[in-house]
């Protein structure tokens, strides 16, 4: 097995012991091989964000529809205010 030696930032280490105890693993070791083996394609493919179209088009304008705008005839009320109420 290859070896490498690597440094941390304080801040990095700590939180690497956190998931130490979190994951139960041995060591900062395995805890870098899960790291990889999981999370590094997902890493590898998001690190540049690449636009799903180089340009985005204008939308085109809506045609304009002429509309006549009639207002609906309302119904012959079927009471009168002035009347007594009935049927109650």
């Amino acid at each position: 097995m290859t070896q490498a030696r690597i440094v941390l930032r304080d801040a990095a280490l700590e939180r690497g012991e956190q998931l130490l105890e979190v994951t139960r693993l041995g060591s900062l070791t395995e805890l870098i091989n899960v790291m990889f083996s999981r999370y590094g394609r997902h890493l590898e493919q998001t690190w540049e964000v690449q636009p799903l179209s180089p340009t985005y088009a204008k939308a085109e304008p809506l045609p304009e529809i002429e509309q006549q705008v009639t207002t609906p005839a309302l119904p012959a009320p079927d009471f009168r205010f002035d009347e007594p109420l009935t049927g109650l």
